[in-house]
């Protein structure tokens, strides 16, 4: 007797099939997706505790000293795996806590996604810049 071809199928094969299929590069994507919305928010953070260390210190070397110590503390809590950060300031005047002036923090991280090693793009760097003001009553060192 021969049996006639039929479209019965292995069910459980087909779902195990599918389910690595698909369940593997999506998780993928979502650990990258999450690494860089954590590091963007320790960025933020950090940019805006470096700016307001800075505008509240008493000299400009002291400043930068506290604006980086504050990023720093900021991305050991929020941000343990952190890797190649940088931070820039610029201020409106000179010197730079001159009463009224404008001091910018630029933060820059490199993050590492988690993708597999053909793909060319495994890491982007995510800036944050945050500016705050130097208090008008202060008084001028």
């Amino acid at each position: 007797m021969r049996k006639t071809l039929t479209d019965e199928g292995n069910v459980v094969v087909e779902f195990i099939g599918v389910t690595v299929a698909l369940l593997i590069p999506i998780s993928i994507i979502a650990g990258s997706c999450m690494s860089v919305a954590q590091a963007y928010l320790a960025t933020d953070v950090a940019a805006r505790a470096a700016s307001r260390a800075f505008v509240i210190s008493s000299s400009e070397a002291q400043a930068k000293t506290n604006s980086r110590s504050a990023a720093l503390l900021t991305y050991k809590d929020l941000d343990p795996s952190k890797s190649g950060t940088s931070i820039a300031f610029s201020c409106s005047f000179n010197p730079c806590l001159t009463p009224g002036g404008y001091v910018t923090v630029k933060v820059s991280q490199t993050v590492n996604l988690h993708l597999p090693m053909r793909l060319s793009a495994r890491s982007i760097l995510v800036s944050a810049r945050h500016t705050a003001v130097v208090d008008e009553l202060r008084v001028p060192q």
